[in-house]
């Protein structure tokens, strides 16, 4: 295993992202917008690997984002390909937590890391609900645990 696997072992999800010229502000690097908008790639192929798409088509409740924070470790500069890794560590009662890391693959570093409050939700009434043993368990078997 390289370096650049070592830094993402522990994430069962793995994107990989081309930054592009226009993700770069005045001060010449990649604005921290975009880390977000990294991230959220990352989570929404998380989503796909646990069914949560046709889970919220078939029953109504979804996930939601309670809260997120993101720690800028190094700028980022085009071109580059940022590598993002995916996992959630906990599940309980109503939500999840994520986390995000997010690899320059120029730099061969850590430029981002970040955490995210995921709280399962029922549009129909529209109030935060338990958080569904179907998406735990197939969280807990992407993650490799047991429930």
């Amino acid at each position: 295993m390289g370096p650049m696997e070592e830094l993402l072992s522990e994430f069962p999800i793995v994107i990989e992202h081309p930054v592009s010229w226009g993700d770069m502000d005045a001060n010449g690097h990649v604005n921290n917008v975009w880390f977000f908008r990294y991230i959220e790639n990352a989570r929404v192929a998380y989503y796909k690997k646990i069914g949560k798409f046709e889970y919220e088509k078939e029953t109504g409740v979804t996930l939601v984002i309670a809260s997120i924070s993101c720690k800028l470790l190094a700028p980022l500069f085009y071109p580059d390909t940022v590598i993002v890794g995916a996992r959630v560590p906990t599940v309980s009662g109503e939500g999840a937590n994520m986390i995000n890391r997010v690899v320059s693959s120029e730099q061969r570093r850590i430029v981002a890391e970040a955490e995210t409050a995921i709280v399962s939700f029922n549009g129909s009434q529209a109030k935060k609900t338990t958080f569904p043993e179907p998406l735990k368990r197939n969280i807990e078997k992407l993650e490799q645990r047991t429930c």
